[in-house]
């Protein structure tokens, strides 16, 4: 059956989406696809590859298949960008409808032309590249658990969703936490954007320590773009007293984050992710500060077999392809 074009998809109408069509075009979604309009609307752009390293499909050419579909259909939408990790892969962003089902209460009516707009905006952002390389880094890691027992990527948060924990501040920050043998690993993430100095880069520490002793997560990674602004700000880094922060920095030619590339600050060794401290459970969350908020992000890798995390930080459960 051939996936019809809409025509008020086609032109960047100003008018909001007919709800007619919506709850039409929401009967159709599967479960995968909700999730994939969910990691897009969390991360903002996710390449065919990423998203089926992710688990959305078994091979990145189904996947595709399937993306084309939902980008017809007006849920998602191409990102016309000329940076590329991968040359012949293609980079996908929210579209009209994936816009009206994940926007926040209170943002307003959804318009074709708005979606677009934003959509043209990220792709001349100047720090579209440096966004592209913090969502590999995130895949990285989850395309690892998916396939080492007893490891999992539980938590992945934009700083849309990291938003909640950094008020009042709301320190633009990335939050993970990495599951592996029954050790929680949850770390705050900072990349290197480029366009500014290792120094200026390296204060950005100073938004940490408060909102370590309000949430109790006090490790801190930096990657930097390349070994020579890796260097040049562990030098900045080691002239700040931040004892009460274990921060760690690496660069991408040392090889997968979650392997011993991390070299925590004062130290000459590098230690793997795994082999930094362990933290509690972070969430559900238990301070004021959060009150009873559910998280906005969607779990980063789509399993549907999945059971609860602390199945898998027990170790009683690993990823298997189905097919």
């Amino acid at each position: 059956m051939k996936t019809p074009h809409h025509p008020q998809f086609t032109v960047p109408s100003t008018r909001p989406i007919p709800a007619e069509l919506f709850i039409a075009e929401l009967g159709r979604l599967y479960p995968r696809d909700r999730w994939s309009v969910q990691m897009l609307a969390e991360h903002r752009t996710l390449t065919t590859t990423q998203l089926t390293d992710l688990g959305f499909a078994d091979t990145p050419a189904s996947a595709a298949r399937r993306l084309m579909i939902l980008a017809r259909r007006g849920w998602i939408d191409r990102l016309p960008t000329n940076i590329h990790l991968n040359a012949l892969d293609t980079w996908w962003c929210l579209g009209p409808l994936g816009a009206e089902i994940t926007q926040p209460d209170g943002a307003g009516r959804v318009t074709p032309a708005r979606v677009y707009r934003a959509r043209d905006q990220l792709w001349v952002h100047p720090s579209l590249l440096s966004l592209l390389h913090t969502n590999q880094f995130f895949v990285d890691l989850a395309t690892r658990a998916r396939t080492q027992p007893g490891t999992d990527l539980r938590t992945w948060w934009s700083p849309r969703t990291c938003a909640m924990v950094t008020r009042p501040e709301r320190r633009a920050t990335w939050h993970g936490e990495y599951i592996h043998n029954r050790g929680r690993h949850g770390f705050w993430f900072e990349p290197d954007p480029g366009g500014i100095g290792t120094a200026a880069l390296a204060d950005r520490v100073h938004a940490y320590p408060p909102l370590a002793k309000r949430t109790g997560l006090t490790t801190l990674l930096f990657q930097a773009a390349d070994p020579q602004r890796e260097d040049e700000l562990r030098w900045h880094l080691n002239r700040h007293n931040l004892r009460q922060l274990t921060i760690a920095t690496s660069n991408p030619e040392q090889g997968h984050p979650a392997d011993p590339v991390w070299q925590p600050t004062g130290e000459r060794h590098r230690l793997a992710l795994t082999e930094l401290p362990h933290t509690r459970q972070l969430w559900p969350p238990d301070d004021p500060i959060r009150g009873d908020v559910e998280p906005l992000a969607p779990h980063p890798i789509h399993d549907p077999e999945r059971p609860g995390d602390e199945a898998i930080a027990d170790g009683d459960y690993s990823y298997q392809p189905h097919r």
